[in-house]
């Protein structure tokens, strides 16, 4: 029998190398009625586009980090605090299927804290009806001592359009 999950996780790897039922670890979320990471919706309203071709109307969401871990996120500075606290970088899927694609080429590998959030925009036609919003993270005891989480899987966290209030969804699909 190996060790038990070096993270307190609850499960243990037997001989096998099968995973036994895991449980959760009751200190893995702050707090317990809410996901781990997630997203919640802030406001709609206008805003100067960021890229050609996108309108002047934007919505503005918020990541929380809902965990005792830092997570880190593919992020720049913001032009100017209108567009929130950071630029993320995502994937905008239709039946699960990439339709646009703003990850990033050039960016930063940023912490995000414990239990804390920050407000990002993007173009409202991004999240039209039946659209939904993908951002890739990783934790932050995933990184090696160079900071790489390149071998490690990758963590989504997904809005999906039916998620926005009825004053907020638009009809049409983005690009």
């Amino acid at each position: 029998m190996l060790p038990p999950c070096p993270l307190g996780c609850g499960g243990e790897i037997n001989s096998t190398l099968h995973l036994t039922p895991h449980i959760p670890h009751p200190l893995a979320k702050l707090l317990e009625d809410k996901p781990t990471i997630y997203i919640t919706f802030e406001r709609v309203g206008k805003r100067a586009p960021l890229r050609n071709g996108e309108s002047d109307e934007g919505i503005w969401l918020r990541l929380r980090n809902n965990t005792r871990w830092a997570i880190i996120l593919e992020m720049n500075d913001v032009p100017t605090e209108e567009y929130g606290d950071a630029v993320l970088f995502y994937e905008v899927l239709s039946d699960d299927k990439v339709v646009i694609d703003a990850r990033c080429h050039v960016c930063s590998l940023s912490k995000l804290p414990s239990d804390h959030s920050l407000v990002f925009s993007l173009p409202r036609e991004y999240l039209s009806k039946g659209l939904t919003l993908r951002i890739r993270f990783n934790y932050e005891w995933e990184a090696n001592k160079n900071g790489s989480t390149s071998l490690e899987p990758q963590h989504f966290v997904e809005f999906s359009s039916s998620s926005l209030p009825d004053n907020a969804q638009q009809i049409g699909r983005g690009r």
